[in-house]
């Protein structure tokens, strides 16, 4: 059966490639804590050395709609395009490939049925920089095939806190549950305190840096009355008018049971901190 190695909580900040492909005398200090980040993930990967990277992640509107919005959606390609036009145009995203795993995506959906997800599932689809990025910080290669599960965070009416903590138990068992794959590495994509489009978008500091440390707090300590009391759409406003990614973070708080936590921290960036954490199972074969 199927293990996973590692798990990584991670920013989709959409310029990240544009701030760390620069010469290194034009790097900023955002940049050279986001490559920072980047080498830290790099090396867990090649000392858990996964399988397959299954990434939870939301899409932005770029191929979900109100027409049909669904709440939990996994991929089941046998390889994926990655980028979106615009984000091409606006980030200096590159165009990718990234190889996916239907065996173990099948195996994902049917394990749900058992616990307690019905999950919507998808055979022609593509995918954003809520997934790129993540890929870009973790294996730039892109040589290990990936599984996205897409969550709905951005169409009310979006799933109450508690379902994105049930969404981990039923993840983490389906997982367990497959042998489609030995080692299997889980990437989740998210934020805290976020604003985009708003009037505190491109401010220098945090939206609300008392829930951003709180939040750390809560993830770490698996609270989840305080995790979910907090991401009710209304209170999640008040902290940004895009802090809704942060219920993906209550699904990496779930699924970490008996992991080892080696790396926390809400990284220093202009602007809202940035989730980092590193799991890793207590023992490598």
């Amino acid at each position: 059966m199927a293990k996973i190695v590692s798990m990584i909580g991670t920013t989709h900040h959409p310029w990240y490639h544009a701030k760390t492909s620069k010469p290194e005398s034009e790097l900023t200090e955002d940049a050279r804590n986001l490559l920072g980040w980047s080498a830290r993930v790099q090396e867990s990967f090649r000392s858990t050395n996964p399988d397959v990277v299954v990434i939870v992640a939301s899409d932005h509107f770029h191929q979900f709609f109100y027409n049909n919005m669904p709440q939990f959606l996994i991929g089941r390609m046998k390889s994926y395009q990655g980028t979106f036009y615009n984000e091409e145009r606006e980030f200096g995203l590159p165009r990718v490939e990234l190889g996916g795993d239907r065996r173990l995506a099948t195996d994902l959906v049917e394990a749900g049925y058992e616990n307690g997800f019905d999950f919507a599932f998808s055979d022609e689809m593509r995918l954003d920089h809520a997934c790129v990025v993540p890929s870009l910080i973790s294996q730039p290669s892109f040589e290990i095939p990936v599984v996205p599960l897409l969550t709905n965070c951005g169409a009310p009416p979006i799933p109450p806190g508690q379902r994105f903590v049930d969404l981990g138990k039923a993840l983490r068992n389906a997982i367990e549950s497959s042998n489609a794959v030995d080692r299997v590495a889980v990437v989740v994509s998210g934020n805290l305190s976020l604003e985009v489009g708003g009037p505190e978008q491109m401010m220098p500091y945090s939206v609300d840096p008392e829930f951003d440390a709180l939040a750390m707090d809560w993830l770490t300590d698996r609270d989840y009355e305080s995790l979910t009391a907090e991401s009710t759409y209304e209170r999640l406003m008040l902290h940004g008018n895009t802090s809704f990614q942060f219920l993906n973070m209550l699904t990496m708080a779930s699924m970490q049971e008996d992991m080892t936590l080696i790396h926390a921290e809400a990284m220093k960036r202009r602007g809202s901190p940035a989730p980092c954490f590193i799991y890793e199972s207590e023992v490598q074969e």
